[in-house]
């Protein structure tokens, strides 16, 4: 799943595989040696990078002045804070803050090396992940190669798929809806069975409060897989887990709400990340389109947009008619407005600029080759926006569709966990490219859909256009 369509990842001999998967420490050596061999123009990609990436604090409403020894680390620094923890013999405590897949990564990790671990997730938040198993089944790999298959997108509604007969066979029936409903409750059920929260053999008294509430259709919660045979049997006899919120940070320890006190040498946050642009003054986000306070627009703006996302959200309803009653959720506190970017890349107030990676979707290599291609073509002028109106209300439409698909992440617009394939097969289409496709239609229904397949869009795209000057 991990790589770009022009050059493979190579593991070494001695690389640790679990079901096709591997160690983050491979992608990124990918990554590092991909930006420093592609050079255009005698610059290397890696001098055409500029990164302000913003890691949020362990937990701006903590109280007191203190500090733990041994620093507050967030999930982007644990790769190298990790190795000096881990071999010091006087921090033997550490916690981790967080529920979804960086903190349970840190956990592991912690609990692998020796340590006394506590992890601790927030009583007000989304809670801990939903964590899948990783094997696949029959010809696949693991589970993302399923769920990057063009039927396994069939079963989640999107926004970006034309209508066909498939999707109203699926969505547009009571029957086909059922049939759906009854898969994903499946997939919730299998989460919880992997773990064995009521009868693992020696788990500790708190490894019940890692039962998951996350609605994995819905995606209420955190979402993760289960990258080793031994994790859940790691986490429950080794690790101290607490549901609640901290309220102050001691010499060596933490102090909860409810008034328990834990040993911690070293703090470590898996508490995500808040993506921003440090360098766009706020009038420039306001006017690029990007999430920003609804009191941050002139009202007829602000009046406009409302009722687009309202017409918009009726037309989602009526065509997903499942979204209509989501299930209970976190409702994050977030005063904003959503994106105005036309497939979540283009400004309406400015072509000579694209936000690139301003989406969230199942795997990053894809998404950006496939954007990449777009945004070429779009400023080689070889694809158009749609006149304004319509422009305005594809973006509304999208964004509507997200709030309802995703409930308590979509606020923002750009949030798609499952619609890895429908966007970046929309992106495509909208250049006129289909060389990504498959020939025979059941390889092409069932084969994960990968970054690999665009190895032939390139000359397609040259052959089509021919070479800009």
């Amino acid at each position: 799943m991990a790589g770009f369509s022009d050059r493979a990842i190579e593991l070494p001999p001695d690389a640790e595989i679990y079901h096709d998967i591997f160690e983050a420490k491979y992608v990124t050596q990918y990554l590092e040696d991909y930006v420093d061999s592609h050079i255009y123009d005698s610059r290397s990609l890696r001098d055409r990078i500029f990164n302000w990436p913003h890691v949020p604090p362990c937990d701006a409403n903590l109280a007191g002045e203190r500090e733990i020894p041994g620093a507050c680390n967030t999930s982007k620094d644990f790769g190298k804070a990790s190795i000096e923890v881990f071999e010091d013999a006087s921090r033997p405590n550490v916690a981790v803050l967080g529920g979804g897949k960086s903190a349970a990564d840190m956990v592991y990790a912690s609990a692998k090396a020796g340590k006394n671990v506590a992890w601790s997730i927030r009583r007000d938040g989304e809670g801990p992940a939903a964590f899948s198993a990783a094997a696949g089944k029959g010809p696949y790999k693991n589970g993302p190669e399923i769920a990057a298959t063009r039927m396994m997108s069939a079963l989640s509604p999107s926004c970006f798929t034309e209508p066909n007969w498939l999707n109203s066979l699926i969505h547009g029936t009571a029957r086909g809806r059922r049939i759906i409903a009854q898969i994903w409750t499946g997939a919730d059920e299998a989460c919880r069975k992997e773990a064995n929260f009521e009868k693992r053999h020696g788990a500790l008294p708190g490894f019940g409060n890692l039962r998951s509430s996350t609605n994995i259709f819905w995606c209420t919660g955190p979402i993760g897989m289960i990258q080793r045979d031994d994790f859940w049997d790691t986490i429950a006899k080794n690790v101290s887990v607490f549901r609640e919120n901290i309220s102050e940070l001691r010499d060596h320890s933490i102090l909860l709400e409810n008034g328990s006190e834990v040993p911690a040498d070293t703090l470590f946050c898996g508490t995500g990340w808040d993506p921003h642009y440090p360098f766009l003054s706020k009038a420039q986000t306001v006017r690029f389109g990007l999430p920003h306070a609804a009191e941050d627009d002139n009202l007829p703006t602000l009046e406009e947009w409302n009722a687009l996302l309202e017409a918009a959200d009726k037309q989602v309803a009526a065509r997903f008619p499942q979204l209509a009653e989501p299930p209970a959720f976190f409702e994050r506190g977030l005063n904003i407005k959503p994106i105005r970017l036309y497939n979540c890349m283009v400004p309406l107030s400015d072509n000579s600029i694209l936000f690139l990676g301003n989406i969230y979707l199942s795997n990053a290599f894809r998404t950006a080759e496939a954007q990449a291609v777009w945004a070429t073509a779009y400023l080689d002028n070889n694809v158009a926006l749609p006149p304004s109106e319509q422009a305005k209300q594809d973006i509304a439409y999208m964004a509507a569709f997200s709030k309802r698909r995703y409930p308590s992440h979509g606020k923002t617009g750009n949030y798609f966990h499952m619609d890895l394939v429908g966007y970046t097969d929309k992106l495509l289409r909208d250049v006129g490219l289909f060389s990504h496709r498959k020939y025979w239609w059941w390889q092409d229904l069932f084969s994960p859909c990968l970054a690999s397949d665009l190895r032939q869009v390139k000359d397609e795209y040259l052959a089509k256009f021919g070479k800009q000057k």
